[in-house]
This record gives C-alpha cells, structure tokens and sequence, in this order.
C-alpha cells in the first residue's frame, strides 16, 4: 500500500469474516443495467484534491448522465469496516483497497471479476506490476490499478557536493563509489552514508528480486516460499552486506520510523535515504534549509548493469462489489478513472499520485519537478508481493519485518533465517486454501 497501514483486527478474524461474507454473497451483484442513477463509491483519506474529486464528479455525469456520490473514508480499521459493509446487501458499489490487500476480499467473492474489462481499459496491457499483480488472483483480475507510488533513492546533494560527487550514479559500482567517498568525508560516530533499516523489507525484496529471486510462488492453488531459492539467497545477501557496509549498526534492528528516516536525513545524520514522493514533501517541509539540496534517482540494479532494480510499488486499487446493483455505472467508472483525462489531468496535476500504466507514466513526466521523476522511472519496475490472502497475515504479524532484520543482524545465516520465516509465509499463504 502507499502508506503503511495495518490491520487493526488480526488477519485471520478478518479471513474468517470475509468467508462469511463469501457465504452470503452468491454470484451476486445484479444485472449489468444497473437500478440506480446514482453510484455510490469509498474513497480514502487523502486520495483526492477537493478541486479533483469535483472534476471527477463532474466527468462522470458528462459521461452517463448519473450521479456519483463519493464517501470519504479513514484508513484505520479499513479492512474490518469494509467486510462488514461488503457483506450487505446495499454495499458502496466501488471502493479503493490498498493494492496489497484486495486478495483479501477477491478471494472470498466478496469483489467482481473485472478481468474481461480488463482489455477495455485505457492502457490496460501495460498496468504497473505492483499494482496489478495483488488484485490478479487465480488468474483473475478483481480490482483495477487507481494510482501508484514507487519508491527510489533520496540523497542530499550539498553533502554529495562536498565529497566531490557533482551527478547521481547510472550504475551500481558507481553508487557504491559514490557512497565510500561519502563516508570518508564524515567519520563522526552517528553519521553513516545511508539510512536504512534491517527492517525495511520494502527495499529488502528488492534486491531478492533484482537477483532473480521470488518471495512466493504459486503452483496448482498452493503456495510456496521463493526465499529459499539460490536467486533468492544471492539477494538476502547482497541486502545483507549494502545494509551492513553503508548503515549504522543500530539501524539493523531498528523500527521502520524510529527513528524517522526523514528525520535522520533531515538533520544530516545521513546522506541517502529510500523513500517516495511523499518522503521528499515531508522533508522539504519539515527542513527548508534543503530546498534545492535534495535530489533523487532509481536504485540501479547490482545484478543487471545498466537497468534500475524493481521497486516496491504502494497505492491504490478500485474493487466492484460483487453485490453491487450496479455494475453497469460501476465499470463506468473504472473506465473513467484509468482514463488519461483523471490520470494524468488529475491524479498527477492535482493529486500528486502516479499513474498506473508504463505508458503513462512516460506521458506524464515532463509534468512533474525534476525530483519526482526518478520515481516514475522507479515505477515502471516493480515486483508484486502474493496475491493470497495470507498475505495480510505477513504484514499484520510483523514478521517479515522480523526477518529482515534477523539476516541484517546476522543472529543466523541468511540461509536459515529464510528457512524459519519461509515455514511461516507457506503456512500463511495457504491458511485459506
């Protein structure tokens, strides 16, 4: 997901409830007439500009003559109120799941199967992969792509300057040049070159992923952990040795936000952060005295010299309830918001968001600063965690944090730590099966 949200609920009560809701729910949905001239959509917290939600309101009366009522939800407890309002017979007829979530409701027929409108939508044959692959379950699309946020390299240039840096790196080797000359302007003992934590496992299956390694595959309906593989080890290790060389000691157990790396790069503490667009308004905000000291690129792949390694993609995707009485408006709508008019006019110009096809994202470019675009080349690479609903369990337990953590430690060798946390993430991944 974009921001870091989490189950309030554990994630098997919440697996449990959604079964229930499969139950119920039967086929579902009406028919693809529609009853209702007005259609009623959840979006969250912060999604949209005033100005933006106006537009949209406005574009989709232009376009089917029907009202669109939009419902402004919190993120906290999202998942649980969501079940429950799914599960009636009168639910919201679309509503946005953060992109990790939606095997959640997709696999307990709590969503509609968008999948043969998947090739009528507006760049519907180049949906970025972090987006598109959590909502794709058993070959199934059941949530279309609503916006993204990748995540790439934050750096201060004035401290890059001042050891003699004058341009971002193209390449792994020179990002790790870059970094040593870093590190030996600034010996003090609370400094390091980069700032980050054993347990960011957003960056840490990127480079599982940038060796060719998997966190899970998906064979027959059964699940199994990739983390074990020679690919996926290679990764683990190359996480483990970036992490230890140019990070502090402390930071290999520390929290993801405690401290806040925005904060540790703020103060100059560090050189170079991971973060995204949202990390770069925080810190300008919070430290104006960066203004113009702040750049940013994507992460080069240690594994595939001239390419940027797949990033971690947050954001948002748009489910049909499957109970819907509307499903006819509902498709509608989704045309509608993965259309180039909201994408780009919208989401990118008024938002701030990413849009969710490669070729999008090319389009829209030129309409950004010079420090967001590193993010946008970052987003056309992404890998996609599980589409299993025990993915949540993953998340809510913590304990891919956990593990992260153990091989940055080095408490056991990355090989072991993959085989305990792999027994787990198998165990999960299958829960519902």
């Amino acid at each position: 997901m974009w921001r870091k949200h989490y189950l309030a609920a554990g994630a098997v009560g919440l697996a449990a409830a959604l079964a229930l809701t499969a139950c119920s729910s039967g086929s579902g949905g009406g028919g693809d007439g529609g009853s209702s001239t007005t259609l009623d959509v959840w979006l969250m917290q912060n999604t949209l500009t005033p100005a933006s939600q106006k537009q949209l309101e406005q574009k989709f009366e232009a376009k089917t003559g029907a009202k669109l009522k939009i419902s402004i939800q919190q993120w906290d407890d999202i998942n649980t109120k969501m079940t429950t309002a799914l599960a009636t017979d009168t639910p919201p007829d679309v509503v946005e799941i953060g992109n990790t979530d939606v095997p959640l409701f997709a696999a307990n027929g709590a969503l509609a199967d968008q999948t043969a409108e998947k090739s009528k939508l507006a760049g519907g044959s180049t949906f970025l992969t972090g987006l598109e692959g959590p909502a794709t379950v058993d070959g199934k699309m059941y949530a279309a792509p609503f916006y993204a946020g990748a995540r790439g390299v934050i750096y201060n240039t004035d401290l890059w300057s001042k050891a003699g840096i004058t341009a971002p790196p193209t390449s792994w080797d020179e990002f790790t040049a870059d970094l040593d000359k870093v590190a030996a302007t600034d010996s003090a003992p609370d400094f390091s070159p980069v700032y980050l934590t054993g347990t960011y496992w957003y960056g840490g299956f990127t480079f599982v992923s940038d060796a060719g390694g998997s966190i899970a595959t998906e064979k027959g309906g059964t699940w199994t952990s990739g983390l074990t593989s020679p690919a996926a080890q290679k990764g683990l290790s190359q996480f483990k040795a970036f992490q230890n060389k140019y990070s502090t000691t402390a930071s290999r157990t520390a929290p993801l936000d405690t401290p806040d790396p925005n904060a540790v790069f703020g103060t100059g503490k560090t050189s170079v952060i991971f973060g995204n667009g949202n990390s770069v308004a925080t810190i300008l905000s919070t430290y104006p005295a960066l203004k113009g000291k702040v750049g940013t690129f994507a992460l080069p792949s240690e594994n595939h010299p001239g390419k940027a390694s797949p990033t971690y993609l947050g954001g948002s995707d748009l489910g049909i309830a499957a109970k819907s009485k509307n499903l006819a408006l509902a498709k509608k709508f989704i045309a509608l918001i993965t259309s180039r008019s909201v994408q780009i006019d919208q989401l990118v110009k008024l938002d701030g968001h990413m849009p969710v096809t490669t070729k999008l994202l090319d389009e829209a470019t030129p309409e950004v600063s010079p420090v967001l675009r590193a993010f946008y080349t970052a987003g056309k690479k992404s890998y996609s965690t599980p589409a299993a609903p025990g993915w949540a369990t993953i998340e809510t337990d913590q304990s891919v944090l956990a593990f992260f953590s153990e091989v940055a430690a080095g408490t056991s060798t990355p090989e072991q730590s993959a085989q305990t946390f792999s027994a787990h993430l198998t165990k999960a991944l299958n829960a519902n099966q």
